[in-house]
């Protein structure tokens, strides 16, 4: 009889805990699921950066855009082909290239004392411009053309 319930006891002993191969599934797991919410938390914050790089970008343009037109119309008198400027505004890097493409006068006009059509002189130019704009690694180009006139 002592016998036997020696045996019970070493049956309750062995049955009360987990085996190895339990404890390193459990592991496993675990680890799985810390790898892939880690993966998901990185790729949010990525996303959030880039996010966070397209909208400083989006709101200085408008400010960019109006100093490049300022400096550009400011230098019209002076006879370039080719202007640059670079510059920051709200922590945004930016940095601008102007190529002149083209210039005209402005239409003839009837001249009612010599009964002809005049031509004016060369008074309008157009320039392409290129903006490079930077913020925190985010890089975004942009292209457009610019019109300008002498100031007489």
């Amino acid at each position: 009889m002592l016998n036997k319930i020696n045996h019970i006891r070493f049956l309750k002993h062995n049955n009360s805990g987990f085996t190895l191969i339990e404890v390193m599934v459990a592991a496993v797991i675990l680890f799985s699921v810390i790898a892939t919410v880690s993966m998901v938390y990185r790729g949010a914050f990525l996303s959030s950066e880039k996010a966070d790089g397209h909208i400083k970008v989006a709101a200085v343009i408008p400010s960019v855009l109006a100093i490049i037109q300022a400096e550009i119309r400011g230098k019209e008198n002076e006879q370039k082909n080719l202007l640059t400027g670079k510059d920051s505004a709200w922590q945004v890097n930016y940095q601008w290239h102007a190529k002149l493409l083209e210039q005209k006068s402005p239409p003839k006009k009837y001249d009612a004392f010599t009964n002809k059509l005049a031509s004016a002189a060369i008074k309008y130019k157009l320039w392409q411009v290129q903006l490079t704009l930077e913020h925190k690694g985010f890089t975004k180009h942009y292209q457009f053309k610019e019109l300008s006139w002498l100031h007489e």
